[in-house]
């Protein structure tokens, strides 16, 4: 043998290692591969799934409220159209959470009402004979000269028929949160008047003096304006 053939010879088992080396890494390179693609699948898919999945619970949930909204408005639609003459509507409160209307008497000593759709039940939110406490003052009003809602609060003009009132009070203003029912005093005067959306003015009598031959008392009058507030 040449030793030319001789050193091929020498070299080939050293070739065939590397080679079969190489195989093997190539075919578990190969497989890791094709595992890791199958995993990434899987879970993409999985999450596609889930996302699909939590896309119909949402449209589902979506219609089912819009379907419960749908309902309660056309019972509030029913029922304001049932509303006799001397009934005003003062807020139709229906949503996902509330699903209530709400109104006031127009005549003298009136009083305002919750109607329930749900329950289908009527409370008395403020008025009566006896008047109502509107934070630590006793009112007794006569008829709602004016109403203006400003976000969840209405502001309310009405006449005062306490046992005290004169030209000083003649009006009282309040307001009520529609949501809490909360009642609170804003002011009273000889006269009141929602000038804008937001703006109520509202005139302050003084008495000056007392005429001993006429019987009569003289005032001196002003005005104060205030920006209505939504809270």
């Amino acid at each position: 043998m040449s030793p030319s053939s001789r050193h091929n010879a020498e070299r080939n088992p050293l070739n065939l290692t590397v080679v079969i080396t190489v195989a093997i890494l190539c075919a578990l390179s190969l497989t890791l591969f094709f595992i890791r693609r199958d995993r990434d699948e899987s879970a993409a898919a999985a999450a596609r799934e889930a996302r699909l999945a939590a896309e119909e619970q949402a449209r589902e949930a979506s219609e089912a409220t819009f379907s419960e909204q749908e309902y309660y408005n056309q019972m509030a639609d029913e029922y304001i159209s049932m509303l006799p003459s001397d009934k005003q509507l003062l807020a139709r409160l229906v949503d996902s959470v509330n699903h209530h209307i709400v109104y006031y008497e127009t005549g003298d000593r009136p009083s305002c009402y919750l109607f329930d759709l749900e329950s289908l039940t009527t409370s008395v939110l403020f008025g009566g004979e006896k008047g109502f406490y509107c934070d630590t003052k006793l009112l007794i009003i006569g008829a709602i000269r004016q109403q203006i809602r400003v976000g969840d609060i209405v502001y309310f003009i009405a006449g005062n028929q306490a046992p005290e009132t004169d030209e000083t009070n003649a009006v009282v203003v309040f307001s009520m949160d529609l949501f809490t029912h909360e009642l609170r005093l804003v002011d009273s005067g000889f006269d009141a008047i929602f000038s804008e959306h937001d703006k109520l003015t509202i005139g302050h009598s003084r008495l000056v003096y007392h005429s001993l031959f006429t019987g009569e008392n003289h005032y001196e009058h002003t005005s104060v304006t205030y920006s209505l507030s939504a809270e």
